[in-house]
């Protein structure tokens, strides 16, 4: 498993199946070790059996999403047309079309927020420098007790 930041063109998301990735609009990526972190927990879930769904890159991206829900994780996944995302390369030799570039934190604090239900209060006493903390979190309490947070 290798977490890296880059760009990759989908013609039409709804036909779109990565088996060999995961893939995560930058727009929900508040650092790649938030990231690597998800994909960790989701594989150690996995390989004890514990998994949700049949895809491993799904299940990563539902651990990262914090939701046992694939519809609402899917929004945290790519839309047509140029996606700048974190990638969780599960096979290089298996991945098209992605290209690696430097990751420059681009999140939107707002959509972080309202996902993860993260209040006004906890940021407020964390400070927006804490935000990844904040995620991390609740990636960690999904993980542990298999449930929306």
């Amino acid at each position: 498993m290798r977490v890296t930041f880059g760009e990759i063109y989908v013609e039409d998301p709804s036909n779109f199946r990565a088996e060999n990735a995961a893939f995560i609009n930058s727009k929900y990526v508040v650092s790649l070790e938030v990231v690597e972190f998800a994909a960790e927990k989701a594989i150690k879930n996995w390989q004890t059996g514990r998994r949700i769904s049949r895809l491993l890159p799904i299940e990563i991206l539902l651990h990262y999403a914090a939701t046992r829900q694939i519809r609402d994780a899917l929004k945290l996944g790519v839309g047509k047309g140029l996606n700048r995302v974190a990638a969780v390369i599960l096979d290089e030799s298996k991945i098209e079309g992605f290209e690696e570039r430097e990751f420059k934190p681009e999140y939107d604090v707002n959509a972080v927020v309202k996902h993860y239900g993260i209040t006004k209060e906890e940021l407020e006493i964390a400070g927006l420098e804490k935000l990844p903390l904040l995620v991390r979190e609740r990636i960690a309490l999904f993980s542990a007790f298999e449930e929306v947070v």
